[in-house]
């Protein structure tokens, strides 16, 4: 299914796929503080321009 970039907040399972990962690697990165994530209720949800700034930090890295 693909990611409705609608959203502001994007599930996990939305997150990991508009990042092209897998979830493992999505908690992973949430576990090591390189994505911040919220929790409401008892969902954890990803602001979309938190994803996008993560990734320009890899580009960083990267020299990109």
């Amino acid at each position: 299914m693909p990611v409705q970039l609608d959203k502001r907040l994007l599930n996990v399972n939305q997150a990991a796929e508009y990042l092209s990962i897998g979830r493992s690697k999505l908690y992973q990165w949430v576990r090591k503080g390189e994505i911040p994530s919220i929790t409401l209720d008892s969902r954890r949800l990803f602001d979309v321009n938190d994803l996008d700034e993560f990734v320009e930090r890899l580009k960083e890295k990267a020299g990109r």
